[in-house]
């Protein structure tokens, strides 16, 4: 009689969830979330037309005028009140909010029809000279949420500055004098920037972009003031390098180097004045020693 074998078959069953747990619930609560926050702004956007979206732009792009908080008072479209809000959000949890004197918003819109009005006297200014009239394809006025911007380019064939000097051509000199006379009537402070492109000097250089934008945006200044701009409205005169390009695509772009000249209005000029009169600002600055900077100008633009 033969031994028989007994033959035991294992079957293992395989859980196919096991080996991940609830890593994959959490994997799809950060999608479902970046969904709602995604269609969320699709929401907002679809109710901001493009004077909105330009200032929205006009804030996080321009830094010449530090902002205090991040608001921008706007005109609201739908109420007709000036709101506190960035986003118009047709008057859903969007409280109208007016100044003592001007609950309506009329002294806003006041302002900026000033601004439309100096505007169109720029351009009249500039068409009525010839030699200035040719250069009109180079400046740029727009009125933005920190008042009128008005931007003088330069152009490959037509600069406005000689190659790493801050001694304008004959042409520009003139055109920024005949912008001067026209802002030599306003009440309200002017901000003077100057900007660079990426080109820029021999690494070991002491003179760079930045204090060759500020001596520029001070060149400027003079020819404001030669315009009859009153030099107590000057509010500042700063050089910001190639940091805020006109063209961020290519740093190179010759309308990369310009001049940016900003008639503020009341609420820019008010933050403005914050900053300035911080406690301890003017002792800092008594303190800091005078950069002694080269004379020589050479490899920039």
């Amino acid at each position: 009689m033969s031994d028989e074998q007994s033959i035991i078959i294992k079957r293992i069953t395989k859980c196919p969830h096991c080996a991940h747990g609830g890593a994959w619930k959490v994997a799809f609560a950060d999608f479902m979330t970046a969904a709602m926050a995604f269609f969320l702004m699709l929401w907002v956007l679809g109710g901001v037309n493009d004077e909105q979206m330009k200032a929205m732009a006009e804030f996080f792009r321009d830094p010449t005028v530090i902002e205090a908080s991040p608001q921008v008072l706007m005109e609201s479209q739908s109420a007709g009140q000036t709101t506190d809000s960035m986003i118009d959000m047709g008057g859903f949890m969007d409280a109208p909010k007016g100044k003592e004197g001007d609950e309506d918003g009329s002294g806003k819109a006041k302002e900026i029809e000033q601004m439309e009005m100096m505007k169109l006297l720029i351009e009249q200014k500039i068409a009525e000279n010839p030699l200035t009239n040719e250069l009109k394809s180079q400046l740029k006025i727009d009125v933005t949420p920190n008042g009128l911007q008005i931007q003088v380019l330069d152009d490959r064939k037509r600069p406005m500055f000689g190659s790493g000097v801050d001694l304008p051509k004959d042409y520009a000199a003139k055109l920024l004098e005949e912008v001067g006379k026209v802002l030599k009537v306003t009440q309200n402070r002017i901000s003077i920037a100057g900007h660079t492109d990426s080109s820029g000097y021999t690494a070991n250089a002491e003179y760079t972009n930045w204090e060759l934008s500020a001596d520029r945006a001070n060149a400027a200044r003079r020819l404001l003031l030669s315009g009859g701009v009153d030099s107590k409205k000057i509010a500042q005169v700063v050089g910001l390098s190639d940091t805020v390009p006109f063209d961020s695509e290519n740093p190179y772009n010759p309308r990369n180097r310009r001049i940016s000249i900003i008639v503020l209005n009341k609420e820019a000029d008010e933050r403005l004045r914050s900053l300035s009169e911080a406690p301890g600002l003017e002792d800092l600055s008594q303190n800091m020693a005078r950069p002694n900077l080269a004379n020589e100008h050479t490899g920039a633009h």
